[in-house]
């Protein structure tokens, strides 16, 4: 790969003629508000200046996926890396080929055929990630796949608490697999134009604030019992939070209607505001699993998709202390919860789960990469 000097800076360019702790001295010296580069310390890999956890880890198991089975996590990857190749086309050019390849061979693993299987919001993670790569590439057929999972996430409709089901087992309805069909059918409007989506969106938005999941305090909980009279489960995610803005957002560009930023803006000052539950008393995003650092791979994406759905209405309704938050947490990742490693003769970013920090070894993980990858994203699109 040529890299330009002046765009990527000295810390970037050589990284196998320096040990781990003078590349890190360099990194260091960096500002940590610079978010392009960061995000492709974040990205990259062996054939760009710093490898790391992410590209690195794309399909060293013939499955197109991230690592070897990171199934719905592999769609929030895609769908981070699109972002970023819109934001930087000429580093999205060297690695485009991974979306081609991704929709190709992808649903081999587990035969998940359009990229179907028993869970409504692995699906909605996967349909929104083409509607992303759709965005970067103009190319329909990621627009296509996207309508064929929605086409089968609408069958998740009827549920005795109202919106959609978690699984198709019919055990549990969600917060997050109905965030992401909203997300995805008002998507669909913005970009493929058939009102049945955008009806969609709207009935399954209005289910969502009157279902009891949104409390009165704004906070997202995790969804309803529907064997046990829907009852509510009161657990708090990130991601619960986060989904539900990008929906917002995505509804507001498909109706003018600023209804539906008044109610994401209660949302989002709730999940920003410091000592929430949700965020440290420093203003730093956490998921609950942080403080006792036992995130697994499922709760290490949380994070990033909650900072995903304020990217995206900080980018339709500018908020200052939205974008003060954004960047405040993207530069807790580059200042207190990266290492530099050195591995045969090449430097590598890494990236733990907790933003806050300390940086911590066994909490740093292919899908604490993407997550951060997110973050970065969010700050240097909310900065231009």
């Amino acid at each position: 790969m040529c890299v330009n000097k002046k765009h990527f800076g000295v810390a970037l360019l050589a990284p196998s003629l320096v040990t781990a702790s003078s590349m890190k001295s360099l990194l260091s010296k960096r500002d940590a508000s610079t978010y392009e580069q960061n995000a492709i310390c974040t990205a990259a890999d062996h054939i760009s200046p710093v490898r790391d956890q992410l590209l690195r880890s794309y399909s060293v198991n013939d499955t197109a996926l991230f690592g070897k089975d990171l199934w719905w996590q592999s769609g929030n990857f895609i769908s981070a890396l699109a972002t970023f190749y819109q934001l930087d086309p000429d580093y999205g050019s060297i690695h485009n080929d991974i979306f081609a390849k991704t929709l190709s061979e992808a649903p081999g693993y587990g035969n998940y055929v359009n990229f179907l299987n028993g869970w409504y919001d692995d699906e909605g993670w996967w349909g929104n990630a083409f509607l992303d790569v759709y965005d970067y590439t103009q190319d329909r057929a990621y627009l296509n796949q996207a309508i064929t999972i929605y086409s089968d996430i609408v069958g998740g409709l009827g549920t005795p608490c109202g919106g959609i089901w978690w699984d198709k087992a019919k055990t549990y309805v969600s917060a997050i697999s109905n965030g992401l069909y909203t997300e995805l059918a008002a998507g669909l409007a913005n970009r493929a134009g058939d009102s049945s989506y955008l009806e969609n969106a709207e009935e399954n938005w209005n289910w969502f604030f009157s279902s009891g999941i949104v409390g009165s305090d704004h906070i997202v909980r995790d969804g309803l019992q529907s064997s046990n009279g829907c009852s509510l489960n009161g657990n708090v995610f990130t991601y619960n939070q986060g989904v539900i803005l990008g929906a917002a957002a995505e509804l507001y560009k498909a109706t003018g209607n600023r209804t539906y930023l008044t109610t994401a803006a209660a949302l989002a000052d709730a999940s920003t505001a410091s000592g929430s539950a949700v965020t440290s008393s420093s203003g730093i995003l956490t998921e609950g699993c942080d403080k006792s650092s036992n995130c697994d791979t499922t709760a290490q994406m949380f994070k990033g998709a909650y900072i995903r759905g304020l990217r995206k209405l900080q980018l339709v309704d500018p908020e200052t202390d939205w974008l003060n938050y954004i960047t405040a947490n993207a530069q807790s990742i580059w200042n207190n919860d990266l290492n530099v490693e050195n591995v045969n003769g090449q430097s590598e970013c890494i990236v733990g789960s907790a933003w806050a920090g300390p940086f911590n070894s066994d909490q740093a993980t292919v899908v604490t990469q993407g997550a951060a990858l997110d973050a970065l994203n969010a700050a240097l699109a909310t900065t231009r």
